[in-house]
């Protein structure tokens, strides 16, 4: 009867422990900072600027909320401005 009772324990404790996970969200930015869902969405304030038609942008992100295609990383010359 004891073994009985180890055994059933020991079979609920087993099928207890699940190892299942849930799924990974799937991503809803892209590098340039678009966004599946549309235009609303909040960039990061993070600083790695980029370079576009003479502006610097904090980040790809804003300057892809800014309708830029195509940047340089880093900051512009200075002869632009500064976003």
């Amino acid at each position: 009867m004891k073994k009985l009772a180890v055994f059933a324990l020991l079979l609920f404790a087993g099928t207890a422990c699940s190892k299942e996970t849930a799924a990974p969200a799937a991503p809803t930015t892209t590098q340039a900072g678009a966004n599946a869902k549309g235009d609303d969405y909040q960039c990061l304030d993070v600083y790695a600027p980029v370079c576009a038609n003479g502006v610097t942008y904090p980040n790809a992100c804003y300057a892809g909320k800014a309708g830029v295609t195509t940047y340089t990383k880093g900051a512009c010359d200075g002869s632009g401005g500064d976003i």
